[in-house]
């Protein structure tokens, strides 16, 4: 894993994401890796998801989900969830060479953070709670983090190591990091460099997330350390991220309308 040491990031090119049935510039406020060649993005401004194969650089499928879309994660059998905060829904997506929602999972508020982990969907409302669903939509935790949520991109990402499950949110109220246990307890925080101003984060394994802040800077955190380390500067501020361990690329998603690709050494 380049994790390890410093990594070198090469800009490769960039993935226009832009189709026929785009009334607005896209919004990527979410993104989700759902195998090596196929990405699957939440375009806020044209209110719908799309099936992205990255080898060909190419859109397959657009489902319009008639909402803005808060957040994306990939679930097992090639499948995905969305969740629409307005309408304070969940989808369950097949997410074979086209879309298409097998499932709806009613939630109890605007769900603007979402990600899956053993079996679970992990729900981060705006209003700062979070919470364990089952794939039926059944509570198993919940906590009241009392935390700032106010943004629509990345605010949560789960890393499992060694069987240990760690859930990062972010609170922008007081410039933190939080790491929850698998029952939604705080175990750790970390405070955010000084002058880092909204950010987005991805956990990628190792103990490490990376981090986007608005400035365009890229940080790598070790979590164990609680030490930051700057990587490299991009063009933009990431509203999402997503990485492939198996050709090392990094996906960078903005509101230009396309996804900055860098290979990573």
């Amino acid at each position: 894993m380049f994790f390890k040491r410093t990594p070198q990031f090469q800009p490769l090119y960039q993935m226009p994401v832009r189709i026929a049935t785009d009334r607005d510039n896209p919004y990527l406020n979410s993104m989700t890796l759902l195998s090596s060649d196929r990405l699957l993005l939440a375009d806020l401004n044209n209110q719908s998801v799309k099936l992205v194969d990255v080898v060909q650089d190419k859109v397959l499928y657009q489902l319009k989900v008639n909402d803005s879309p808060s957040s994306v994660c990939s679930l097992p059998r090639n499948r995905a969830a969305v969740a629409l905060p307005n309408k304070q829904i969940i989808h369950i997506l097949d997410c074979d060479n086209q879309l298409s929602i097998v499932n709806t999972i009613k939630v109890q508020g605007a769900c603007l953070g979402l990600d899956y982990s053993n079996g679970h969907l992990i729900v981060l409302y705006s209003f700062g709670k979070i919470e364990i669903l089952n794939m039926h939509g059944g509570v198993v935790w919940q906590n009241n983090l009392e935390i700032s949520t106010r943004y629509t991109y990345n605010h949560l990402s789960v890393m499992t190591e060694c069987n240990v499950t760690s859930i990062f949110v972010v609170d922008y109220s007081s410039s933190r990091i939080h790491r929850l246990d698998e029952n939604l307890q705080v175990r750790q925080v970390y405070p955010v460099p000084n002058d880092t101003e909204k950010w987005s984060l991805l956990a990628v394994g190792e103990n490490q997330l990376l981090v986007s802040d608005f400035n365009g800077r890229l940080w790598q955190l070790d979590t164990t350390m609680g030490r930051w380390a700057l990587l490299t500067m991009c063009p933009q501020y990431a509203w999402s991220l997503a990485f492939c361990h198996d050709r090392h690329i990094l996906y960078y998603g903005g509101r230009s309308g396309v996804v900055k690709i860098y290979a990573i050494s």
